[in-house]
C-alpha cells in the first residue's frame, strides 16, 4: 500500500528536510552575507591601515629644545623655481646637450619679479656662484666686498646694477631674518644718520641688535669703511637720499639734495653722487624731502631708477603727504612704509611711548616698521627695550622682510 498523506498518521506527515526551506529566505540570508563582507572589505580596503592595530597621540607644536641655528629655511620650488629647475643641462648661451634651446629668465625679467622682496637663498644658490654672495643669516657677519657682476662703473664711483643673469643688489646683500621670527609678530627698525658722528655711530653698530637695519648718510665721513664695519656687525644697510623739504632753501638736504625745480637729467646726476659713495646697500631711505615725495612725477622718475637698479625704497614715515606708496604700487619698486618715526620727540618717555604703539602695531597686523635717527636717547631707549622683546612675544627683522606688507 502505497502511503500518502491522507493514510499517514497524524502528526508524521512533516518532513525534516532544509531543501524544503521557503525560497525567499534562503534568498535573504544569502544577501545579508553579501553586503556584510562588502561593507568590511570597503573599510579595510579603502583604509590603507584598515585592520592594523591604531593609536592617537597628540602632537605639540613647541620647540622646546630646538635653538634657531638649529633651523632653516627651504623653499618649496614655485612656478619660476621650477623653471629653473635642470638648468644645469644647459650652457651659458642657453644651448643644452642634445642641441636644445632654452632661454634664460632672470629674475627682474619682469616688473612682478622686481617688485618682490629678496630672492631666497635656494635660488640665489642654484643660479649664481658669485664671489662675495654669502646671503647671511641670523647673526652671522654679511660680506663686504662688492659683488663684480653687481656694479657699473660710473664717474661718481661703481654703481649697483642687475647683473645678466638677474640678480639685483637686493638679493645679494640682503641680511635673512631668523626662521624662528617669523612664527612671531614682527618689527623693523632703521635707523638712520649713520656715519654722520662716529661715536654713535659706533654706538648703533655695536649696541644695537643685528637685526635693526642701518641708513648711512652720504655725506658722512669715510662711508665705506662705516658700511664694512655696519655689515660685519651682521647690520643690513641702506643709503640716504637728500631729497628736498617744503621750507627749502632756509632747510637745506645738502647739496646733492633731488630738487622738485631740477629736470630729469639733473636729478639723475645728483642720484648717481648718492649712489657711488659706497656699495652693498639694499636700497635707499629719503633724508627730509616732503615736498619731493609729495611730487608724483618727480616720485616716479627716481622710483623707476630705484627698481631698475635692483633696490628697494624706504619712506620713513615722516611726511604725511608723501605719494611714495602709490608711485611705487604703480612702478614695482620694492617698497616698505614706515608705521611710525620712533623720535621726533627727542625725550626718553616719547620714544618709549612711539615704542608700545609699535608693538600694537606688530601684534594687530603681524608687522610693525619704524625708523629714527642715531640720537643718543633714541640708541639707548633701543638698546634697552630690544633686551627682552623676545619674552613679550615679538622678534626684529630686517627691514628688507617688510617690502610690500605694508601697503
Amino acid at each position: 500500500m502505497v502511503r500518502s498523506d491522507l493514510t499517514a498518521p497524524l502528526g508524521m506527515n512533516k518532513r525534516r528536510s532544509i531543501g524544503r526551506l521557503p525560497l525567499g529566505l534562503i534568498g535573504v540570508a544569502i544577501m545579508t552575507v553579501i553586503f556584510t563582507t562588502g561593507f568590511i572589505w570597503i573599510g579595510i580596503v579603502d583604509d590603507p591601515n584598515g585592520g592594523e592595530p591604531m593609536a592617537t597621540i597628540e602632537l605639540s607644536s613647541a620647540l622646546d629644545g630646538v635653538a634657531p641655528s638649529d633651523i632653516e629655511i627651504v623653499d618649496l620650488p614655485d612656478g619660476s623655481q621650477l623653471a629653473q629647475i635642470g638648468t644645469d643641462q644647459f650652457d651659458a648661451n642657453g644651448f643644452g646637450q642634445d642641441g636644445s634651446y632654452r632661454p634664460s629668465r632672470p629674475a627682474g625679467a619682469n616688473a612682478q619679479d622686481q617688485a618682490s622682496g629678496p630672492t631666497s637663498l635656494v635660488d640665489l644658490a642654484r643660479r649664481v656662484d658669485y664671489e662675495g654672495l654669502d646671503g647671511g643669516f641670523s647673526s652671522e657677519s654679511l660680506s663686504t666686498d662688492p659683488i663684480d657682476q653687481l656694479l657699473e662703473p660710473n664717474k661718481f664711483g661703481s654703481l649697483p646694477k642687475i647683473s645678466a643673469e638677474g640678480i639685483r643688489p637686493l638679493d645679494a646683500y640682503a641680511r635673512r631674518p631668523n626662521p624662528a621670527a617669523l612664527t612671531q609678530a614682527r618689527i623693523a627698525i632703521l635707523i638712520n644718520g649713520i656715519g654722520l658722528n662716529s661715536d654713535m655711530t659706533l654706538k648703533a653698530i655695536e649696541d644695537l641688535p643685528a637685526d635693526i637695519s642701518l641708513g648711512l648718510s652720504p655725506y658722512g665721513d669715510d662711508i665705506n669703511s662705516w658700511m664694512k664695519s655696519a655689515r660685519l656687525s651682521g647690520h643690513e644697510v641702506l643709503l640716504q637720499a637728500p631729497m628736498e623739504p617744503f621750507d627749502y632753501p632756509d632747510n637745506d638736504a645738502g647739496p646733492q639734495s633731488l630738487l622738485t625745480n631740477l629736470d630729469r637729467k639733473q636729478n639723475e646726476e645728483r642720484l648717481s653722487w648718492v649712489l657711488g659713495q659706497t656699495s652693498n646697500y639694499v636700497g635707499l631711505v629719503n633724508f627730509m624731502g616732503d615736498r619731493f615725495t609729495s611730487n608724483e612725477t618727480r616720485m616716479g622718475e627716481f622710483l623707476s631708477k630705484v627698481r631698475d637698479r635692483g633696490l628697494m625704497y624706504v619712506d620713513d614715515g615722516s611726511s604725511p603727504r608723501s605719494r611714495a606708496s602709490e608711485v611705487a604700487g604703480t612702478q614695482k619698486v620694492p617698497f616698505v612704509q614706515a608705521d611710525l618715526v620712533l623720535d621726533q620727540n627727542l625725550s626718553a618717555e616719547a620714544i618709549g611711548t612711539q615704542l608700545l604703539e609699535l608693538e600694537t602695531i606688530a601684534r594687530q597686523r603681524g608687522i610693525a616698521v619704524a625708523t629714527a635717527t642715531a640720537f643718543p636717547v633714541t640708541l639707548n631707549a633701543l638698546e634697552a627695550w630690544s633686551q627682552r622683546l623676545e619674552e613679550r612675544g615679538l622678534s626684529l627683522v630686517p627691514i628688507s622682510s617688510a617690502i610690500n606688507s605694508t601697503r
